[in-house]
């Protein structure tokens, strides 16, 4: 009996998981998918790409990565600059067919070896407790994962039935455990004699943005709309 009782909860663990894969299998193929590159971005060697799934008239999941494979940045002076992001968000558009105003709440992860951009922080709870520490020099940065968790603005416009643009910028709390060094130099950037494992921060500040090219994927609805016309 426990045999058949365990065979039958196999069953049904595997029902679910296939009912999940065609659920999104079906979302793909009878709604308009879109696939997205960031215009903004990829001038700079930072390759973000997205895709965005509809589940209503006016929502959306989207999951997107931005990576960069560079040990040092050309562009920037050969600063450090090595990262990668991956955010899932889920989205409420102002129009039915997914255009115009949209806001998206999101979560996010992320590895980085660069020197954290100060003028991108918009609130920072331990200012002081880093101020007295002193300042960071050119050749310090940080190694270390991060967590995000915030929301997305942005505005969609539709330049024909297969191409839009996108415009957005994210904001929100990051929270990162790093490593510290200054040039291959293990250091503390809190200023402790006793270097720690890792250090932790934790900001409010903008993070994500640019410009996507919208590529709407068509399928069977679209494409027989078009056939008509």
């Amino acid at each position: 009996m426990r045999f058949l009782s365990n065979y039958i909860e196999n069953q049904r663990l595997h029902t679910t998981r296939l009912s999940f894969v065609l659920t999104m299998t079906a979302y793909a193929l009878f709604s308009q998918t879109e696939i997205k590159l960031n215009l903004a971005t990829a001038p700079l060697l930072l390759p973000n790409v997205g895709i965005e799934i509809p589940l209503a008239d006016r929502k959306a999941v989207q999951l997107d990565v931005l990576g960069s494979f560079w040990d040092e940045m050309p562009l920037l002076d050969d600063a450090p600059l090595h990262i990668t992001q991956t955010f899932l968000e889920y989205r409420w558009y102002q129009k039915p067919n997914r255009e115009k105003w949209f806001i998206g709440p999101h979560i996010g992860f992320g590895m980085f070896t660069l020197q954290k951009p100060k003028s991108l922080i918009l609130f920072d709870y331990y200012e002081e407790t880093k101020a007295s520490s002193g300042s960071i020099d050119d050749d310090e940065y940080q190694s270390g994962r991060v967590a995000f968790y915030g929301v997305t603005l942005g505005y969609k416009k539709g330049l024909s039935t297969s191409w839009a643009l996108e415009a957005f910028i994210g904001a929100g709390l990051s929270q990162s455990w790093y490593k510290g060094y200054k040039g291959l130099e293990r250091v503390d950037h809190l200023g402790e004699p006793e270097i720690r494992p890792f250090n932790g921060s934790g900001e409010v500040l903008m993070y994500r943005g640019g410009v996507m090219l919208v590529y709407k994927i068509p399928n069977f609805a679209t494409k027989e709309k078009t056939d008509a016309n």
